[in-house]
């Protein structure tokens, strides 16, 4: 795995809370991520993403962890992979740093594009629409409700590298 780090101490909390409170999932097409993740990520990048899955997730003592973990096709290998960044708020205040991994080992965070999918691209130009299926049904829920494998391992990969940081 591979991890970038990023400097998130002006990171405004109640823009992701507009998005996702805590406790909660939604799903968003690529490009209404660049509200959260532009200038922290770049635009080559987060325009890659076909979607993206936030999640938010609150702990006993006050820190909120949250993952926008974007869904891109990644031409060369024929597969769709999840790149998860993430980012904790302690209170309204972020703990400084965030993270973005990049070829993460957990299971499902490659998959092999479905069956039809160029052909269903290719006819509609549009990658948002077609259904993935490491992405959940519903566009929103509680995020107990989220059960899909390797939403929960790159949101605990996240949880994991950011605790260091936030000294719990």
């Amino acid at each position: 795995m591979e991890y970038n780090y990023f400097n998130v101490s002006n990171e405004d909390r109640n823009k992701w809370e507009e998005i996702c409170p805590p406790g909660e999932y939604r799903t968003i097409s690529g490009s209404e991520i660049s509200y959260l993740l532009n200038p922290l990520l770049s635009k080559d990048l987060t325009n890659k993403y076909a979607s993206v899955l936030i999640a938010g997730s609150a702990t006993s003592d006050g820190i909120v962890y949250y993952m926008a973990n974007g869904n891109r096709v990644d031409n060369p290998k024929n597969m769709i992979d999840q790149m998860p960044f993430g980012l904790a708020f302690i209170g309204n205040i972020t703990s400084g740093c965030a993270c973005l991994i990049q070829h993460g080992d957990w299971e499902g965070r490659s998959i092999p594009q479905p069956e039809g999918f160029w052909d269903n691209i290719s006819a509609s130009g549009l990658a948002s629409i077609f259904p993935l299926s490491e992405l959940p049904c519903e566009p929103s829920g509680k995020l107990a409700d989220l059960k899909i494998n390797s939403q929960r391992d790159a949101f605990k990969e996240l949880v994991k590298v950011l605790k260091n940081n936030v000294g719990e």
